[in-house]
């Protein structure tokens, strides 16, 4: 970060005090008072979106922490495995290296990556204008853990610092309740198809006629790399061509019901 960032004495102690609580965390209810409690002094939000699994291959499931009702349709545009804003962020924080993601409504677009731009601009389209978001990925098995927080008011350097210090705690305190839920953290996220985030995009985009260079211009990679997933499709999908691809994609409803086209 190139903004340097001191706490304060009560910072510490609140920063000790985060971390003591999160550790007692074991249920549902205990993560959400100390999101909203504890968490919210240091990180402010309204939406807390937690994804975990084999993020690096966009296979996760996800779970809600909000002060009010979330609207449905808009939890829909979050979390579509096509195209929903909550796999984009993390294919841009994976593409970022790691690092905390943060998008404002606030944030001029000067030198902005037309990628992320349009990120941000269908951000504040779903009303989601300030957005912080880092993540947690174990190396050797891609198991991992993202975290998106939504709220009010422009997220800063501060709030990157803090996020990349509290990561391991938010991360722990996760699959801890999880753990406790199903009796094994693991099992609760067996992926939902055989595919990736990034291959449903990908296959989505051919059930649509586009080319692997079309493809590639849209989701911003090369050619090459689109005719890797595409081959990696039909692999897993057991299919010798496209057009069985999306057939068979259709079939196991790996489209969105109004993904039509």
């Amino acid at each position: 970060m190139s903004d340097y960032v001191v706490l304060n004495t009560q910072d510490k102690e609140h920063f000790v005090f985060t971390i003591e609580t999160s550790l007692k965390i074991n249920k549902r209810f205990q993560f959400f008072l100390w999101a909203q409690g504890a968490l919210q002094g240091f990180i402010p939000h309204e939406t807390l979106l937690c994804a975990y699994g084999d993020i690096a291959q966009m296979r996760f499931r996800h779970e809600i922490f909000a002060q009010g009702v979330f609207d449905s349709e808009v939890e829909r545009e979050i979390t579509s495995p096509v195209n929903g804003l909550l796999p984009r962020l993390l294919d841009l924080w994976l593409h970022d290296g790691g690092k905390p993601c943060l998008l404002s409504s606030d944030t001029g677009a000067i030198d902005m990556q037309s990628g992320r731009q349009r990120l941000r601009s269908d951000l504040q389209r779903c009303g989601l204008d300030h957005v912080a978001a880092h993540g947690s990925l174990h190396k050797q098995d891609s198991y991992g853990s993202f975290f998106v927080f939504i709220g009010a008011d422009p997220h800063t350097a501060r709030d990157a610092y803090l996020l990349e210090l509290l990561m391991p705690y938010l991360h722990i305190a996760l699959q801890r309740m999880l753990s406790n839920e199903s009796g094994d953290a693991t099992a609760s996220v067996s992926p939902e198809t055989l595919l990736s985030g990034r291959e449903i995009q990908v296959l989505q985009w051919v059930k649509n006629g586009k080319t692997n260079q079309e493809i590639g211009q849209i989701l911003n990679i090369s050619p090459l790399t689109v005719k890797n997933h595409v081959q990696k499709i039909l692999r897993k999908l057991n299919v010798s061509n496209r057009a069985q691809a999306v057939g068979k994609g259709a079939a196991s409803r790996l489209f969105s019901p109004d993904d039509a086209g």
